[in-house]
């Protein structure tokens, strides 16, 4: 469906808050933006159209869970997928896959 749509889509890559310094990541942010590029990355070698997607990084910057717990941690390293509607009144909620 990705693939022959011609609506916008965002990937997003967040973490939780444990400081992370690699020379690889030197923080959450570049940790998060890496997450959300590998996954548009998958999208274009799926046949998406590069100019309709966008990888944003948010760092640790939008918990959906607690960070006291790590169950809340594990929770907060994701992939969020935002698919652009071109009729928002015809939109149906799918399905969340965790």
């Amino acid at each position: 469906v990705a693939a022959t749509a011609e609506f916008p889509i965002t990937v997003e890559g967040h973490t939780d808050p444990t400081p992370i310094a690699t020379p690889q990541f030197p923080s959450n942010w570049e940790l998060s933006g890496a997450r959300a590029s590998s996954v548009v990355r998958l999208f274009v070698e799926s046949g998406v159209a590069a100019q309709r997607l966008t990888a944003t990084g948010y760092g640790e910057q939008r918990p959906v869970a607690s960070n006291d717990t790590p169950e809340g941690r594990a929770r907060n390293r994701r992939v969020t997928i935002l698919i652009e509607a071109q009729h928002p009144d015809d939109v149906k909620e799918l399905p969340v896959k965790e």
